[in-house]
């Protein structure tokens, strides 16, 4: 009969891998039975579990009574009866199976995890307490209107985000130079005290912190005498370029320039060559790169390069930072003829620093969010001999900037005849421009915009303070805003929105994102998974979740391949060719597992649903044997 109804009523009788304590364990903890309901069924005063069920219906809660132990019969109803909301609480306590497979009571909804058909005086997941929650709306709706506020997301900055961040590091620029020309006459006696300030400090600070003073000391020191990138990440590809280089410049300076006529190198492989002709000045403008005039010039210039090289070279790759480094090389040589002619000064130059400005420049369109540690020594003259330095933390746009403007300011005494210095400060100028340049022709600074943003987003997502919709939600809805598929800005959103309780944001992300990991990063998409089902406990859709099934049992997870499993062979909009192998897989991960009445119960299953299927005809044999 299209309208037949059925009950569940206890057999007597248990399962036979099961004992009565686990039974009565498995009732209390997953079904939610009291104790006094629970006596009552196990001595058979009250055997009729549930009434007024569809045929689908009741089938499932059988099916989840039988997996704990608790062996039930479907029996009909005679004669049918409707189900209504008062016949499926009419049991004092109603039974609360996996979500998947239990019908929902009536019930209110929790505002704060969305967890439906709670009918108890709190919420059985997150533990809210509606009754307080109500009086809180209350008060709140009688509070009178707050008046609107201006909206400050009209703002040019707030459209522009990167715009104020640039505009706030050119500030800290011009601060720095402001304090450096009003304290000008008194930096040589801070340098003097700074040492003795400084130790003082440490011993405060260690004092107040119960921390040892050598250990804080660690924390604020380097012996790096060059800047170099704070907390980069670990990448996958190795600078071999950047190393590259490096070693081809300490090959050539001490296998080739320490043991061949200086004659040899002024004349022919300096830029300009003392002895120009057609083919030594072309060859000169990228030999000269290679050249140094002492120890000190090639390692400080390698430091330099190790410093922000390998940070460029790993996120633009090698072919192009190979292309730009000899182009910004070759325009450092040509910016500082062109000023010495100027100049009317003589024209030759020897070194890597006008490459490896090159690289600076590229490195502040490509990584002008990142931090830079600038190296402060704070031992006085005596750095010389133990080169112990502060770490100075500060954008790397500053640092850079700082660079340029030093470099302007020789340049520019350089031209008016007031700095006789050997430092190419012009071909420091044209590197950096060239880098800059051709950062922003290829868009390099697109792709910083999207690094900065995902930073924001992780450090959002694990921090253990702050809530799921701040600024690192929003920098994750920015770079999706520009690339909407992309995997990472979606995984990290989706756990930024799930941080501290469901919500339908996070559970949709989480759908979308979780099948596009299932298709190229399966060990990813089993951690997502795992976070998503222990927050909103459900499945996704019918593919993804039999492809899930298949990476966890191939990693040997059985619990939660057979959990995936039966999620599909539950859902009724499963399609046939995926429901028909999800019943047999289901069975024999029960049966690996040991669960040989759950692996039976399948297997009947699916002989009943696919009877001319292979699959049924295996199963025939698994039940046999």
């Amino acid at each position: 009969m299209k309208n037949q109804r059925y009950r569940i009523v206890f057999s007597g009788d248990l399962a036979l891998d099961t004992d009565e304590n686990q039974v009565r364990k498995n009732l209390a903890e997953k079904c939610k039975f009291s104790p006094e309901a629970i006596e009552n069924i196990l001595n058979g005063r009250s055997p009729v579990l549930k009434k007024g069920l569809d045929e689908a219906t009741a089938q499932r809660y059988k099916d989840y009574l039988d997996r704990l132990g608790l062996l039930c019969d479907l029996r009909a109803e005679d004669p049918p009866t409707a189900i209504t909301p008062q016949s499926l609480t009419e049991d004092p306590e109603p039974l609360l199976t996996r979500e998947e497979a239990a019908p929902k009571p009536v019930g209110r909804q929790c505002p704060k995890c969305f967890t439906a058909t709670q009918t108890g005086e709190s919420c059985s997941r997150c533990g809210l307490l509606f009754a307080r929650f109500d009086e809180i709306q209350k008060r709140r709706a009688e509070q009178p209107e707050p008046l609107p506020q201006p909206e400050e997301n009209d703002s040019h900055f707030a459209k522009h985000p990167e715009q104020l961040f640039i505009l706030k590091a050119f500030g800290v620029i011009l601060t720095i130079l402001l304090l450096q020309s009003l304290l000008g006459g008194l930096l040589f006696i801070i340098f003097l005290l700074f040492p003795v300030v400084f130790l003082a400090y440490i011993r405060l600070q260690a004092s107040v912190n119960n921390q040892s003073a050598t250990e804080l000391l660690a924390e604020h020191i380097t012996f790096m005498p060059v800047m170099y990138s704070k907390e980069e990440r670990a990448q996958e590809h190795v600078p071999w370029v950047t190393y590259s280089l490096i070693l081809v410049n300490i090959l050539v300076f001490y296998l080739f320039e320490l043991h061949v006529d200086p004659a040899l190198i002024f004349n022919q492989l300096v830029f300009l060559p003392y002895q120009p002709n057609l083919l030594n000045v072309p060859f000169s403008a990228f030999s000269s790169l290679f050249i140094h005039g002492s120890h000190a010039h090639l390692w400080g210039n390698m430091l330099f390069l190790w410093a922000v090289g390998t940070v460029v070279e790993r996120r633009i790759g090698q072919l192009r930072f190979s292309l730009f480094y000899l182009a910004a090389g070759l325009a450092s040589n040509v910016t500082f003829l062109l000023a010495c002619v100027i100049a009317g000064t003589p024209v030759h130059i020897l070194g890597a620093s006008g490459a490896i400005a090159g690289v600076m420049g590229l490195f502040a369109v490509r990584c002008y969010f990142k931090s830079m540690v600038f190296p402060l020594p704070i031992l006085g003259i005596f750095s010389l001999i133990l080169p112990i330095s502060l770490k100075v933390r500060l954008n790397s746009l500053v640092i850079i900037g700082l660079f340029f403007l030093a470099d302007l300011n020789g340049g520019i005494q350089q031209l008016t005849g007031n700095n006789s210095s050997n430092v190419g400060h012009w071909a420091h100028i044209g590197g950096m421009i060239c880098g800059i340049i051709l950062g922003l022709v290829f868009k390099l600074n697109e792709d910083a915009v999207t690094e900065r943003h995902m930073e924001i987003g992780s450090q959002a997502t694990y921090a253990n303070i702050g809530s799921g919709n701040g600024d690192g939600a929003e920098s994750l809805r920015l770079v999706l805003k520009k690339d909407p598929e992309n995997i990472e800005a979606l995984l990290l959103l989706a756990r930024l929105r799930s941080k501290f309780s469901a919500t339908e944001e996070g559970d949709l992300l989480y759908q979308k994102v979780i099948p596009m990991l299932a298709r190229s990063r399966p060990e990813e998409a089993m951690i997502a998974f795992y976070d998503y089902f222990k927050l909103y406990a459900k499945g996704l859709d019918a593919p993804t979740m039999y492809r899930l099934a298949n990476i966890f049992h191939r990693q040997q997870d059985f619990e939660m391949s057979s959990r995936c499993l039966e999620i599909l062979c539950k859902d009724k909009n499963t399609p046939a060719q995926v429901l028909e192998k999800a019943l047999f897989q289901c069975a024999r991960t029960f049966e690996t597992m040991g669960l040989t009445d759950a692996a039976r119960q399948y297997y009947q299953r699916c002989i009943e649903s696919f009877p001319d299927s292979p699959l049924s005809a295996k199963a025939k044999l698994r039940l046999a044997s």
